[in-house]
């Protein structure tokens, strides 16, 4: 670490928090793009390279996109204790990207299918620890009253990330081949871990995820966990109050789980988790039943969905940190209810909204309706279970430990999320075709005004990470 009398060189540019940020934020969204880049060339890769049976390529192909969130739900809560255990970021970062790297490796070459399965795994693994650690960099390094824009923002990344990957692998494989494709992830995976190397976690940025300074009477302070994501408050404390901050650490996942506040700010995850999964699964094959559309006519409805989540990312991120968590996600699965209603319309055998009357319209409509109120959603559930954490904390502080629990709620966060993406296809294809598209249209806007009726009893209503709500 850098001190006045032994400088480093380039320490300033190195540690400063903007290329820390910013290289958090590309290192998300190289996860992310990971996750959905084998999506198109998982066919060529069973067919052509392993030569897989044809008519079993979707039930492989379902295979290797399951165990991937399988994983991440398994080793997510083991990864996070371990990173909580330590106030320093940069290092567990650089080992999960390292993984994924030699798991990228494994998946491209592919060997055999048990080979490919296993480097699936690999990312899974190496995908959530990334995950936990760019969200406890980002929200550590926001600043005092910025953590919901800087939220906005990952989750525009993430955003970029689910679109981008698919995308880029299925045009790099039809224009340039196989390995081509590949060296995209690959060499993005490589600069990543050389950013890394390169950065100095300067002690602002290296300390743990909380922001108080701990003062006894006879001004001996205790620095060990000082954040940039909470201004600096002094408290003061007795010698006599000194057993309170060394009792055992509270067993984590019970005591949070115990609260019905984070059970609903999970719940809003695990829900927004299920409708794009639910949309997914089902979109392809209803719009071409009812509509006659292909491929190039779904991915733009898609880009429909995704774009106006992508660009009001920011917005929403600012409008929570003005107005609070409550009322602008409250509003956000409310407005949800009734436009998948209206998305189902089309197609539910109504003459005025048939293929070749107003359908077309109409399900656009919805669409773009639909991506619009997403980023009014995503994220608050994952910020809402932080103030509840920081509430614990600051009402016994050291309660899950010297550094914390904000990488337990990121992988709580996580586990919520791919519990939605497992359960959300299965949900939305089994309503659809026992009843019909329209049905599970009504189930998800069910859902959601559901969401947000238990969003408005159970989320505070104060502000997301200020002076005045919540001291560390």
């Amino acid at each position: 670490m850098a001190t006045p009398e032994n400088p480093i060189l380039g320490y300033r540019w190195r540690s400063s928090r903007s290329l820390i940020i910013g290289t958090a934020c590309l290192s998300l969204l190289t996860e992310v793009l990971l996750y959905g880049f084998v999506v198109p060339i998982l066919p060529y890769m069973l067919e052509n390279r392993l030569g897989q049976d044809p008519a079993q390529t979707q039930q492989l192909t379902a295979w290797l996109l399951g165990i991937h969130g399988f994983a991440t739900v398994l080793f997510a809560p083991i990864l996070a204790h371990f990173i909580d255990k330590t106030s320093n970021r940069r290092s567990p970062l650089l080992i999960s990207l390292a993984v994924a790297f030699g798991g990228t490796i494994l998946v491209a070459a592919t060997p055999t299918y048990w080979a490919l399965t296993l480097g699936r795994v690999i990312q899974g693994i190496a995908g959530a620890a990334a995950w936990i650690v760019c969200l406890a960099i980002l929200t550590e390094n926001a600043g005092e009253g910025n953590v919901g824009k800087m939220m906005g923002v990952s989750m525009s990344v993430v955003m970029t990330g689910t679109v981008g990957g698919p995308v880029l692998s299925g045009t790099l494989l039809e224009l340039a081949g196989y390995w081509p494709a590949w060296y995209l992830p690959i060499g993005v995976l490589a600069f990543n871990i050389l950013i890394w190397l390169v950065l100095i976690e300067s002690p602002a940025h290296s300390a743990n995820s909380r922001g108080a300074i701990i003062v006894t009477e006879d001004t001996e302070t205790n620095d060990s966990e000082v954040s940039p994501l909470l201004s600096p408050i002094v408290q003061t404390h007795s010698k006599d109050n000194d057993t309170q901050q060394t009792r055992p650490p509270s067993n984590f996942y019970y005591t949070m789980a115990s609260d019905p506040r984070v059970l609903v700010s999970f719940a809003n995850v695990f829900t927004s988790s299920v409708t794009i999964a639910g949309l997914n699964t089902t979109l392809p094959v209803h719009l071409r039943e009812i509509f006659g559309w292909g491929p190039l006519d779904v991915g733009t409805m898609f880009l429909l969905l995704r774009i106006p989540a992508i660009v009001l990312g920011p917005f929403s991120g600012w409008l929570r940190d003005i107005v609070g968590l409550r009322y602008p996600t409250t509003i956000g699965w409310v407005l949800l209810c009734p436009l998948f209603v209206v998305m189902g319309v089309p197609g539910d055998g109504l003459s005025w909204a048939s293929g070749e009357s107003h359908g077309k319209p109409i399900f656009v409509f919805s669409m773009i309706g639909i991506g619009m109120m997403l980023p009014l959603i995503q994220g608050s559930g994952m910020l809402h279970a932080l103030m509840v954490l920081d509430e614990f904390e600051a009402k016994q502080p050291n309660i899950f430990g010297a550094h914390g629990g904000r990488s337990r709620v990121f992988a709580m966060s996580e586990i919520s999320f791919n519990l939605g993406l497992m359960l959300g296809p299965l949900l939305a294809g089994v309503i659809t075709e026992k009843i019909g598209f329209g049905a599970m249209s009504m189930t998800l806007g069910t859902l959601c005004l559901v969401v947000a009726l238990l969003t408005y009893y159970f989320f505070m209503s104060g502000h997301q990470h200020t002076e005045g709500d919540i001291a560390p």
